[in-house]
């Protein structure tokens, strides 16, 4: 009889949660009634001075290395590891705020009150967070901070804030934290934005003239040495020339996240020895983008999927990657990641595990040969993986999968 009132207690518990989240999100993304914010401040402890901060494994380009599997397994260990850091708090931390097909996230309702009864500012709190979370996950993080807003109900403010972030995050130097105040919003009062200079830089960028652009790129330069632009008032510059892109590109797709997509190529475009944002990372970036706008005026991606699928089904076995395929068939990588996960709702890496681990199964099913020979026909050299990822796949090991099958 106890263990059935424990059992129903925790499930009392699990939906308490999920109904608490789901009116947090409706909040968070400003889609909200009287009814949701009524619960949130009956269920949370809400007072003036409120962020939102969006908590992500660094560097989550991950599309060749990580499975969606292995995200959503990190993803679940933030959460956890941020609910057991907030205690008292763990109700504000909410898992998978973004929903999106590549963001693996964890958002944190942080109200100044929480810095204030540690004894501590809020850049304190959160580099104490950002701490605990590095010693006790196995992979870094980044916080992403919105502005400040002065209630709950004005938290998508703040979210907006924090997913602008993650978009510039590809021309700012690499750090654990980005503070929207610091890294995007710049008040232009007495700044110099030279305009004319970065509306060429737009208009060869979207005519893909790389000459043209290498050169526009140096007069922009050359302009705000000459203007005396540094610091903030440079990010303001460049600033504005990532939201002119956005929207050029938005015009041509907006049903694939155009943010991620020049966060994606910011980073790609970036080279070792080179510094985050100088005049070689603009100039490479412009380049990549301008191309990346060529492909969706020419609306590549028409065949490009099919393409992809019959390299799958031909080439399963050999190396295969999202970089690879996107060079052979002149389509920016991050663009086609994205078509893919459109397409087939999962990533191209998910995919062509799945298709190879099917095929491991046809042929244990009408085969005798041992298991390294048919991870090795199906592309995997390495056995203790691919025995792994045919239990994440199957449910069994492979030498079970067979046994039951000939049963």
């Amino acid at each position: 009889m106890r263990d059935e009132d424990d059992r129903m207690r925790q499930k009392n518990n699990k939906m308490e949660k999920a109904y608490l989240a789901r009116n947090q999100i409706a909040l968070i993304k400003g889609k909200y009634d009287d009814s949701n914010l009524q619960y949130v401040t009956s269920q949370m402890k809400c007072k003036e001075g409120v962020r939102y901060v969006e908590i992500q494994m660094a560097e989550c380009d991950a599309d060749e290395d990580v499975t969606d599997q292995e995200m959503r397994e990190f993803q679940r260990q933030m959460y956890e590891c941020c609910t057991a850091f907030l205690k008292d708090y763990a109700e504000n931390c909410v898992f998978d705020v973004s929903a999106d097909e590549k963001i693996y996230d964890v958002g944190l309702i942080f109200f100044r009150y929480m810095a204030e009864e540690a004894g501590l500012d809020e850049k304190a709190y959160l580099n104490w967070l950002v701490e605990y979370l590095g010693e006790n996950l196995s992979r870094p993080v980044t916080l992403l901070v919105g502005k400040n807003v002065q209630d709950i109900s004005r938290i998508a403010r703040s979210y907006g804030n924090a997913c602008m972030l993650r978009s510039f995050q590809g021309f700012r130097s690499k750090k654990d934290i980005y503070f929207y105040e610091e890294e995007v919003q710049v008040s232009n009062d007495g700044m110099v934005l030279c305009k004319k200079s970065l509306d060429h830089l737009l208009k060869v960028v979207e005519q893909n003239n790389h000459m043209e652009i290498r050169s526009a790129v140096d007069q922009f330069y050359e302009e705000m040495g000459q203007r005396g632009v540094h610091g903030e008032a440079m990010t303001l510059n460049i600033n504005y020339l990532l939201f002119q892109l956005i929207h050029l590109a938005s015009e041509q797709d907006d049903e694939v996240n155009q943010e991620e997509i020049l966060r994606l190529i910011s980073e790609s475009s970036f080279e070792a020895g080179t510094i985050r944002g100088s005049k070689s990372h603009l100039m490479r970036f412009a380049c990549e983008y301008g191309d990346y706008l060529s492909q969706l005026r020419k609306n590549v991606s028409r065949g490009v999927l099919g393409n992809v699928e019959k390299e799958i089904r031909e080439n399963y076995a050999d190396n295969l990657t999202l970089k690879g395929l996107s060079e052979k068939y002149y389509v920016n990588s991050a663009y086609l990641g994205q078509l893919f996960r459109k397409k087939y709702g999962q990533s191209f890496k998910d995919y062509l595990n799945n298709y190879r681990m099917d095929r491991a199964a046809d042929i244990l099913l009408h085969s005798d040969k041992k298991i390294i020979l048919v991870a090795e026909e199906v592309g995997y050299h390495d056995l203790d993986y691919f025995v792994n990822r045919f239990i994440q796949v199957k449910g069994c090991t492979p030498a079970k999968f067979r046994r039951q099958m000939q049963q």
